[in-house]
């Protein structure tokens, strides 16, 4: 039997191990968790490869981006195979209630629970810190998404304190009890009745990210795998008392074989667990365009287990950078002009409530990502307004008149903060009935009501639902060239010196956090005075942009401080935006008191000028010719790390493997040996090299 090895640290500090009653049954955590790893240690490694082999073949136009075709097969995690058409027919059949044998509805064997389809913001963010978590509950959200991934990572011990947290507040321990903060020396407390708490989710880290504090047979533990069964293991009991269920959130997914294995996780853990196939429940993000383009085989290969699939904005953004990153003429513009109400970002947002409805699921919005600004509270009054038209949008977007009857999809959305005022900023357009919403509408303004109108959403200040007839829900409309071009259009915008300085200043600033264990930050916008919620999704759409424009030498559409309209971004740039932040960043250092070369500031400004150019064999700068999909992973790779083996790490990153390896190879002193061990090792996690998977081709 293989064995875990659990950090001793974690182990010995928190009770999530051992042997626990679940349903009946006694289940010990590490021996689930050492069966789901094996159940899925040999396909894993091949769907992360086969991830970047597709990229490579559509860099060497062997491959495209596109639905599936029909003729493919397709199987589930309960040994039923059947094909993509007949997906897409009995999805079809299944919505117009048509008796076939292809027809299909999302949780055919036990239905949506009532607590998780409550209309209403759903709030989200980590379990880390106690007084967070109290006020997530007092919030007056919906639903609270406790996160594992975005906000809440494996940094030191924080994942298991968020667990314990989660667990104790499910438990009731915490309820008519204050918490005193160790260092913010204020007290908190859980001021509403259980019944008026959110709906708890927990979300798990996406198939890419591997567990640090746990290997078995010297391999990293996939990280899904320990929340998924801590999740269930801790909690499942508590949650029956309290009349709800063990509810997941999960990201990042691509492909329906990635589905697939979630879909094996879940059944087999119900299995452990002794459940009824289809007891846990889960929604997803339909974060990566590439899941858009899969939409419907994903559901249907989950269809047990699913609630519905959730716009993921900024993550759909990046992965269309990603996709085309070979195509000059498919660079995004800067990423701030790319809103929700961009043509594609809202066929996107329509498509998904859409497909989830044909599907029998319930679609949720997207993140309104303003927080407040308590150094600047006259700017609330924009940010709270902003929410309110987000999500009265979100719900405009997903009335669909079909047939004659209207369905009213999008009555979930989300939210970045647990202030209370920002929670009800966003809940009247969602909450209010469907035949008063056009009291709601009435509150618009001029300007607001001539953006919806643009989009199509209303007409003459009424609204109006998308007309459809099935004679455009047919397989041939839905899965056409024309949506899928409109699917993964290029946005329209500008591409500015300004926009690049913009970029880098937010990533610079995120950076800054996750090198201190902070996967989510509010950033203070410095062209608007709000601030906003930035996590590891909208990092990497900064970075990338910053990666192409330089790589691809985009053209820039306006004059700037350092460049004229017409030029193309290069590399030298680059590098004086880099001097110009670093001098920035000193002064303001300076006005408080903070040793610049005490901080993480400089290593900031090298990683992220490493990952976009180097200096070629004549000496000049060029790009950098290394894409790296989730430069996250280059962070989590220095986080912790002593500050004499981070440049030995960075240095791995981004060189050849053979060439590390080979280095390691002739190294023979000893503690040379363990730092290039650990280098090679943060090369394999940052470009997904695990045991078992063919090389890209």
């Amino acid at each position: 039997m293989p064995t875990l090895q659990i950090r001793s640290d974690i182990r010995q500090q928190y009770s999530l191990f051992g042997a626990y009653t679940v349903n009946g049954r006694t289940v010990v955590v590490e021996d689930l968790i050492v069966d789901l790893t094996r159940a899925i240690r040999g396909e894993l490694p091949q769907l992360l490869a086969d991830r970047h082999a597709f990229l490579e073949r559509v860099g060497r136009k062997a491959a495209r981006y596109g639905f599936l075709p029909g003729p493919d097969v397709v199987g589930d995690a309960d040994g039923t195979s059947t094909t993509v058409d007949r997906i897409r027919r009995g999805m079809l059949d299944g919505f117009f209630g048509r008796t076939t044998a292809d027809a299909w509805r999302l949780n055919p064997t036990v239905p949506i629970p009532p607590d998780t389809m409550r209309p209403g913001l759903e709030g989200t963010g980590p379990a880390i810190d106690l007084g967070m978590a109290f006020g997530a509950l007092n919030s007056g959200a919906s639903q609270w998404m406790w996160d594992w991934e975005d906000a809440g990572g494996d940094y030191r011990d924080q994942l298991y304190r968020a667990w314990v947290n989660l667990a104790d507040i499910l438990a009731h321990t915490w309820d008519d009890k204050p918490y005193v903060h160790p260092t913010k020396q204020r007290s908190y407390r859980i001021e509403v009745p259980p019944a008026q708490w959110p709906t708890i989710f927990h979300r798990v880290p996406g198939l890419h990210l591997r567990n640090r504090q746990m290997t078995l047979d010297g391999e990293h533990v996939p990280a899904i795998v320990p929340a998924l069964v801590i999740h269930a293991v801790s909690n499942y009991e508590s949650q029956q008392r309290n009349g709800s269920g063990i509810y997941y959130y999960v990201p990042k997914i691509e492909t329906w074989q990635e589905a697939r294995l979630v879909a094996t996780l879940l059944k087999r853990l119900e299995g452990a667990l002794g459940l009824r196939r289809g007891t846990l429940k889960i929604k997803m993000l339909n974060e990566r365009a590439e899941y858009a383009l899969q939409q419907e085989v994903i559901m249907w290969v989950l269809r047990e287990n699913l609630i519905g699939p959730n716009v993921g904005r900024w993550d759909y953004i990046n992965s269309r950078e990603e996709m085309f990153r070979h195509d000059p003429a498919m660079v995004i513009p800067d990423p701030n002009a790319v809103t929700m109400t961009e043509p594609s970002m809202s066929y996107y947002t329509m498509r998904n409530a859409l497909l989830a409805t044909l599907a029998g699921g319930m679609p949720i919005g997207g993140m309104a990502a303003q927080m407040q600004n308590p150094h600047a509270p006259e700017n609330d009054a924009k940010a709270l307004r902003d929410i309110w038209f987000d999500k009265l949008r979100e719900r405009l977007t997903g009335l669909l008149r079909i047939e004659g009857t209207l369905h009213d999809t999008y009555r979930q959305s989300w939210v970045a903060t647990v202030q209370r005022d920002y929670v009800d900023a966003g809940r009247e357009p969602l909450v209010t009935a469907l035949d008063s919403l056009e009291q709601v509408v009435a509150k618009l303004t001029a300007e607001e009501r001539g953006r919806l109108e643009t989009l199509g959403l209303i007409k003459g200040g009424r609204i109006t639902p998308l007309e459809l007839t099935s004679a455009d829900l047919t397989v041939e409309k839905l899965f056409s060239e024309e949506a899928r071009e409109r699917l993964l259009a290029r946005p329209k915008g500008p591409t500015t010196e300004d926009g690049l300085r913009y970029a880098m200043y937010m990533a610079t600033e995120y950076m800054y956090q996750q090198l201190q264990g902070n996967n989510a930050a509010a950033i203070l916008d410095p062209r608007t005075g709000l601030r906003f919620m930035n996590d590891l999704a909208t990092y990497e759409i900064f970075w990338h942009f910053l990666y192409l424009t330089v790589y691809h030498g985009a053209e820039l559409s306006a004059d700037g401080v350092m460049s004229k309209k017409g030029d193309r971004v290069t590399p030298e740039l680059f590098s004086k935006l880099i001097d110009e932040r670093r001098d920035t960043v000193k002064e303001l250092f300076k006005t408080l008191n903070v040793v610049y070369e005490r901080t993480h500031a400089e290593l900031v400004l090298q990683v992220l000028k490493r990952q976009i150019i180097t200096t070629g064999p004549d000496g000049r700068l060029v790009p950098q010719p290394r894409w790296i999909k989730y430069g996250s992973r280059v962070l989590l790779s220095l986080i912790e790390q002593p500050a004499a083996d981070q440049q030995a790490i960075l240095d791995a990153i981004l060189s050849d493997r053979q060439d590390v390896a080979a280095r390691l190879a002739r190294e023979g002193d000893p503690a040379a040996r363990v730092r290039l061990e650990k280098a090679l090792q943060a090369h394999d996690y940052v470009y997904d090299v695990m045991q078992g998977a063919a090389p890209a081709a």
